[in-house]
């Protein structure tokens, strides 16, 4: 039982570098984003001290999220952490599928450690069919784990062969992996499920690979990515998330992040709008 993302422009809780969720949300609907996305886990570059408990571990942190979407009348789009290793079964994540579902979410980000790609799509395949039965959409995320290509996406992709299966890609990522604008013509419109977007220059200018991927990447238009091109060529009803941490912004972050929507509702104005979505 597959389903389409409702699409827009929100916020994904990398570029917000751990705020708390309620102040996270809050800032989402004063930004007038359609959506955000969260962290099962909790914040993986935080710069605000000790993080609330996670998602995962705490029912109250669970209950302030709920919450404050209800309250904004903010949607949940996306979680993120959820991980296949070696050793595992995805059948270990039955109860954090209710939890996620029960918080309104339309999908949920699960990245593969395990390098046996045969396992890898068995596992992709039978966690698609249990996020089925709660009317979710397992997402795999390109350039992650042992998706490092396109390519391998895409093949993994055809493998597990499950409608409720689909492709997250970031555009960092997408491209710094070797992906081109090109490569997504052969990519039927139902692979992909949610996009993550940020600019970054090429080549990268930060040696550090992890740091400038958690807290220095550049709003859409201030680096090197076609962006334009790229967004030609996803699906109108896909969710787009803004993934842009930039620390050097800290202090001025809700400027910048809506620098970073304006340049994105910019980008994507056209195809949005010709589809009859909204643009707030």
């Amino acid at each position: 039982m597959g389903g389409k993302l409702r699409g827009g422009i929100g916020l994904e809780y990398l570029s917000v570098f751990g705020m708390p969720l309620p102040q996270y949300v809050a800032l989402a609907a004063r930004l007038k984003c359609d959506f955000v996305s969260v962290n099962y886990r909790g914040a993986a570059n935080s710069l605000v001290g000790p993080a609330e408990e996670p998602l995962k571990d705490s029912k109250s942190t669970r209950r302030q999220l709920a919450t404050a979407l209800a309250d904004h009348g903010m949607r949940l789009e996306l979680v993120e952490g959820f991980a296949i290793e070696a050793g595992t079964a995805v059948e270990d994540y039955d109860s954090d599928l209710d939890v996620v579902a029960q918080l309104g979410a339309r999908s949920l980000c699960v990245v593969s450690l395990d390098k046996d790609r045969a396992r890898t799509h068995a596992q992709f395949a039978r966690l698609a069919e249990l996020a089925a039965e709660r009317r979710l959409i397992v997402t795999t995320e390109v350039g992650a784990g042992v998706l490092r290509t396109i390519q391998q996406a895409e093949a993994s992709w055809l493998a597990v062969g499950h409608p409720n299966f689909k492709l997250l890609i970031d555009t960092m990522h997408y491209f710094r992996r070797g992906g081109m604008v090109n490569d997504l013509e052969s990519l039927p419109p139902e692979a992909i499920g949610h996009v993550q977007i940020c600019d970054v220059p090429m080549p990268a200018k930060i040696e550090s690979y992890m740091d400038e991927a958690l807290f220095e990447r550049q709003c859409p238009g201030d680096g090197d990515l076609p962006l334009a091109d790229f967004l030609r060529r996803i699906p109108t009803d896909t969710a787009i998330g803004i993934e842009a941490p930039i620390r050097s912004a800290y202090n001025e972050l809700e400027s910048s992040l809506l620098k970073c929507l304006m340049r994105t509702r910019q980008l994507v104005g056209p195809y949005l709008l010709d589809q009859g979505h909204s643009l707030r």
